[in-house]
């Protein structure tokens, strides 16, 4: 898929988002060349018009899922965990024993998510909206 499409989803899914937000989707952009690379994924979620609504990366060697980007309008539809199940199958014939991310700790919805599939965030407890600071949040899922 063009690199182009890929950026405007991710772009897309930051709008009225504060500055660090908008500079994570600016390293994404960056960062976007890497799924060309031997060792990367890109899983995309597009509709029927050929619109990329959603991606997710991942990184094989490592194991770590990043970029996982979906539009303002296609959410709570089911896409990220889509990406997330499709992720998972990429990694089916390597029998990893772990997958990792991280997320941003006011990303309450990506991290509800997250745990739903059977993520945790070892030595984070508590409600994570209580504090004033975003911090990043390093999640990991075993797997079997």
């Amino acid at each position: 898929k063009d690199l182009s499409a890929i950026q405007e989803c991710r772009r897309s899914a930051h709008t009225g988002k504060d500055v660090s937000m908008l500079l994570s989707a600016a390293k994404s952009f960056c960062n976007a060349d890497q799924i060309q690379k031997p060792g990367y994924a890109c899983v995309i979620a597009q509709a029927k018009d050929g619109t990329v609504l959603g991606t997710a990366d991942l990184n094989m060697r490592s194991k770590i899922v990043n970029n996982v980007y979906v539009r303002e309008e296609a959410r709570k539809q089911g896409l990220a965990q889509l990406m997330m199940e499709v992720v998972e199958e990429q990694l089916s014939d390597e029998r990893p024993t772990a997958l990792k991310l991280t997320v941003m700790s006011k990303n309450i919805p990506a991290i509800s998510l997250y745990k739903k599939l059977g993520f945790q965030a070892p030595g984070v407890y508590g409600l994570l909206d209580a504090t004033p600071f975003d911090f990043l949040i390093q999640m990991e899922k075993q797997l079997s």
